[in-house]
């Protein structure tokens, strides 16, 4: 499923659009230099202020000579409408990220994203759905990171392309989730409120259920020693922060590929 781009400058323009009154009909023109055909669906990607803070929805676009226009879902133009009353912009608690560019590797050729339903405007039913040229459906992620931001950001990614995620803020609960229930992939974060994200990297290699589930580092921490310890601990990836989201989602699926519960 392709991506079209909003970008406002700040949380307020957003929430005066979203959270419009008088806004009916649950649409919104397309950004200047982006294209959509009839009927395709997208994702609408909204970034946020100078620290690009996102989130998304699904939409089915509509093209008439008045010009091309994306209509949400009501759940969806009421979530986002929920973010913007609730969220407040926090310089520099986002890292420096592309998320719009990630979904594009996802790019696909107007299939229904999971989980929307019902006809498009005017009645027309969605398009059939087109091979996908990336998913991860089927393939569980746990983010493991105590920013709150962190967390949204990176589940509202790896979610657009319909990967499972599950975040939590300490090593603790993730390796009681772990324990509780399977995973293909952890993104783990180095400093963590007391079990560091190097201990639990240990701990899972330590054991015979958990040794081989991928663990990919990304974290602030950016001397090649720290890098160095984290591979000794087990770690199969390192990234560090700020990241740029192609690289992340590419070596994302590779680990996904190396487990075989990646789909293409």
């Amino acid at each position: 499923m392709r991506s079209v781009l909003y970008r406002f400058p700040d949380l307020q323009q957003f929430e005066q659009i979203v959270c419009d009154p008088e806004e009916r009909d649950l649409e919104l023109g397309l950004p200047a230099g982006e294209a959509v055909a009839d009927g395709e669906w997208v994702l609408a990607i909204f970034e946020l202020g100078e620290n690009r803070r996102a989130t998304s929805a699904a939409a089915c676009a509509s093209v008439s000579p008045e010009g091309a226009r994306l209509t949400f879902e009501p759940r969806d133009w009421h979530r986002l409408a929920h973010f913007a009353r609730t969220e407040a912009p926090r310089p520099g608690s986002v890292p420096d990220t592309d998320a719009a560019a990630l979904l594009r590797a996802a790019d696909g050729a107007g299939a229904a994203p999971a989980g929307v339903q019902g006809a498009g405007p005017a009645g027309r039913a969605p398009p059939p759905p087109a091979p996908p040229r990336l998913k991860g459906k089927g393939s569980r992620v746990l983010v493991v990171d105590d920013d709150p931001h962190i967390r949204e950001l990176l589940s509202a990614m790896l979610e657009a392309v319909e990967l499972t995620v599950v975040a939590v803020a300490s090593a603790e609960e993730a390796l009681a989730r772990v324990r509780g229930s399977p995973f293909h992939l952890v993104v783990l974060d180095w400093n963590l409120p007391k079990m560091t994200g190097i201990d639990l990297c240990r701990t899972l290699r330590q054991e015979p259920g958990l040794r081989d589930l991928p663990v990919l580092f990304l974290t602030a921490h950016a001397s090649s020693q720290d890098m160095v310890e984290a591979f000794a601990s087990g770690a199969d990836d390192y990234m560090v922060k700020p990241f740029r989201a192609p690289e992340l989602g590419a070596r994302i699926f590779s680990l996904l590929r190396r487990t075989r519960r990646f789909t293409s």
